[in-house]
């Protein structure tokens, strides 16, 4: 039994691993990233909804960052147009339209039931709610 730190391990994590992190609607922006075809070692930090927009954080080889930041940015902008739940064209918007409220990406559809509480995202799934 070895009494150092644990090996790191082999294979790092990335998007597929934390696709449950957003909602279905923005799978399709994340299952064409190209970021594993550029950087095959690339490490993801996170990858939340944050604000209404999608947020993604990788790490690569050192002097990456640009290359990466421009790999990821179109999905992150698509996102901003794109409904988190159902996918459908959408726009970053409040509950109910409520100035200050939570803003999520959502189409005018969904909109609706998400401003009625009557659907909400759950580890990646959209759960109806009573």
């Amino acid at each position: 039994m070895a009494d150092g730190p644990a090996a790191p391990d082999a294979r790092p994590v990335q998007i597929p691993v934390r696709i449950h992190a957003v909602g279905p609607g923005w799978r399709h922006l994340l299952g064409r990233e190209q970021i594993r075809s550029a950087f095959p070692g690339y490490r993801l930090l996170d990858l939340k909804e944050k604000l209404g927009g999608l947020r993604v954080y990788v790490e690569g080889p050192p002097g990456s960052g640009d290359i990466l930041g421009s790999l990821i940015a179109p999905a992150d902008e698509e996102a901003e147009r794109t409904c988190e739940f159902c996918g459908a064209l959408g726009r970053i918007r409040t509950r109910a339209d409520w100035q200050g409220g939570w803003r999520k990406s959502v189409c005018d559809t969904c909109h609706s039931d998400w401003s009625a509480r009557r659907i909400m995202i759950v580890c990646g799934v959209v759960r109806g709610l009573g």
